[in-house]
């Protein structure tokens, strides 16, 4: 048994040295950086599945592009985010939660396809940090022995959730030419939205890039 495993493994290293060139030219950071603008449309929510709803909301921020190495790149970029999601627990409240984000990504993407045309499709990881800096939260109560039930009143949303956030994107996309660029995100974020609840950011995202 172990003799097959070991002839198993010398005929994959064979195999895997006779597939690499003799003479190969490594594509990596000579290549200069591309930079270009973003636009995202954001399906928004939280990870209370019971309590809570989706929203829709946006980025539109710029974006730069360097090969590392290979087909491997780094894609950082800069946004400013609206996002939100709606809450209702029974007999104690609702919010419908809006929210006016800072938002820097770290990209690292793997692209395959046609170099030549820059088509193709890829892959990509991001970690990102966001930072509010505004937005507009509407609560209702919903306690009939209080005295404020069924009064909705408007209070800064940084008041009471969090103003940062760390987490990450996974997604694909698609390459059409070297200028754009569209992409499907999942996103997730580590950080709580509120001190007193264990309940946090996540979304879909749709992103179109356009690249100079």
């Amino acid at each position: 048994m172990k003799q097959s495993i070991l002839i198993s493994i010398c005929l994959l290293c064979f195999v895997c040295l006779q597939a690499q060139p003799e003479k190969s030219k490594v594509k990596s950071s000579k290549d200069p950086w591309r930079f270009g603008i973003k636009a995202n449309l954001s399906y928004d929510n939280t990870t209370l599945k019971s309590v809570s709803d989706y929203k829709f909301g946006y980025k539109i921020g710029m974006i730069a592009e360097k090969r590392l190495v290979y087909n491997l790149y780094f894609q950082p970029s800069v946004s400013f985010a609206q996002k939100g999601f709606k809450i209702e627990i029974m007999n104690n409240f609702k919010r419908n939660v809006d929210a006016l984000l800072a938002e820097v990504d770290l990209g690292l993407l793997l692209k395959f396809g046609d170099e030549r045309l820059g088509r193709g499709v890829f892959l990509s990881i991001a970690p990102y940090f966001t930072y509010g800096f505004g937005g507009k939260t509407k609560e209702t109560v919903l306690n009939p022995i209080e005295e404020d039930y069924n009064v909705e009143k408007e209070i800064q949303t940084f008041e009471y959730c969090n103003r940062s956030d760390l987490g990450f994107k996974l997604g694909i996309g698609y390459d059409f030419s070297k200028h754009w660029e569209v992409a499907v995100n999942y996103t997730f974020g580590m950080n709580k939205i509120v001190n007193t609840d264990n309940y946090k950011w996540k979304a879909w995202n749709l992103q179109l890039v356009y690249f100079f």
